[in-house]
């Protein structure tokens, strides 16, 4: 029995079952070399890698709760999803944070099963759907599909496709802390204002929006 055959789950099959709920992109836009198998493992395995973390962000979110530290960085508590984000941000990751992180990482890739993709609408969205992709690659290996710089190559022209820029991968330069308070650096670059505070902000004027429960609206006083 192989690796991908471990406790009677035959882990290929299961993992491309899955990719006929990726309507959003073609099956071509995950293809190596036209290989018909490879591109079905691909966009299975983004639904798995999704359902997965949407899961274990409600672990985050309960551990946060639970915990008592407040955010990730005063917490000793272990987490699946909120350590994957670029941790020199961890004291601003607090239960609001994780929430509407969860919100983001539903939206995005819900957008996977639509009939047609529409990009990410804030950075956090966009942090979601790189988060999906690198535990899509992990199951992929993990599961002797395929090997690791495959798994890689697998993904470049579907991130080409899905993300409209890569502003979200300079959060986790180490060289590049604090360039999200220049405002000289986001001038320069046209860069969305990349403070935790505005990561859930929608970001563009497309058709996908912002879930409402991530905006936050002054309450007016009473006069």
């Amino acid at each position: 029995m192989s690796d991908s055959q471990v406790g009677g789950v035959d882990w290929r099959k299961w993992t491309m079952d899955h990719a006929k709920l990726v309507r959003a992109f073609e099956p071509a836009t995950f293809a190596v070399d036209g290989d018909e198998e490879r591109s079905l493992l691909a966009a299975g395995a983004l639904i798995m890698a999704a359902t997965q973390i949407i899961d274990e962000l409600f672990q985050d979110i309960e551990t946060l709760a639970t915990d008592g530290g407040g955010s990730v960085a005063d917490s000793e508590g272990a987490y699946f999803v909120l350590e994957d984000l670029p941790q020199r941000f961890a004291h601003q990751y607090n239960g609001r944070f994780a929430r509407n992180f969860h919100v983001a990482t539903v939206m995005v890739t819900g957008r996977l099963s639509a009939q047609q993709w529409m990009p990410s609408t804030s950075l956090g969205e966009a942090l979601a759907l790189y988060l999906v992709i690198q535990r899509a690659q992990y199951l992929l290996v993990d599961h002797e599909l395929v090997d690791r710089e495959e798994a890689r190559e697998l993904y470049l022209d579907f991130e080409d496709a899905a993300f409209e820029d890569i502003d979200h991968e300079w959060l986790y330069r180490a060289d590049m802390d604090g360039f999200e308070n220049d405002k000289e650096f986001a001038a320069r670059f046209g860069a969305t204002d990349m403070r935790v505070q505005s990561w859930f902000q929608p970001t563009g004027d497309g058709p996908a929006h912002v879930h409402a429960f991530s905006i936050d609206l002054e309450a007016p006083k009473q006069a």
